[in-house]
């Protein structure tokens, strides 16, 4: 299913077409120095496995919960996911994401997740969402908080270790009557 977003961006499926733009795009050390799973330098085999994983998770779970994001030449930019909170969990889901540098500044993640977020909360019928973003990350913490996400929860040196170096990080949250 496709999700427009904006005249310009709009959302569908992973697809393994994806391969070369999800390398192209994940070998910029800057990108993965903001994230906590697209490693630097990026193997070409992740790709393959992710794109994998990708449709072993739409066939668990029934439903797309994880999108490419795409301009209007159809080109995968970014990745967007609201992550399943598990059983017993049903109600809560984390939002995951990353938008290609070339991209950066140009509100794209302020609409998608603006997007996503209300997806989130009609049609999945959450009450909470959450997100994780590392301390040095002041462009996706500018995103969730002009979307209504607060910061809950300081993170001291959790699991944030790029290059040898331990980051600490802050969790977000946003509820359905927020």
């Amino acid at each position: 299913m496709i999700h427009q977003v904006t005249p310009t961006i709009h959302l569908s499926p992973i697809a393994p077409a994806d391969r070369d733009d999800i390398i192209s795009h994940s070998q910029d050390r800057e990108l993965s120095r903001y994230t906590r799973v697209v490693p630097y330098p990026y193997p070409p085999a992740l790709a393959d496995e992710w794109i994998a994983s990708v449709a072993d998770d739409v066939s668990r779970n029934g439903r797309e919960t994880i999108w490419a994001i795409r301009d209007e030449t159809e080109r995968m930019i970014g990745t967007i996911e609201l992550a399943p909170g598990g059983r017993g969990r049903e109600h809560a889901s984390e939002i995951g994401y990353w938008l290609a540098k070339p991209y950066w500044g140009r509100g794209i993640m302020s609409a998608v997740v603006q997007y996503v977020v209300r997806l989130g909360f009609r049609e999945f019928a959450l009450e909470r969402i959450t997100a994780h973003v590392f301390v040095l990350n002041s462009a996706s913490a500018r995103v969730l908080e002009k979307n209504g996400f607060i910061v809950e929860a300081p993170l001291l040196r959790r699991e944030y270790r790029r290059d040898g170096q331990t980051f600490d990080g802050r969790l977000y949250a946003r509820l359905r009557d927020d």
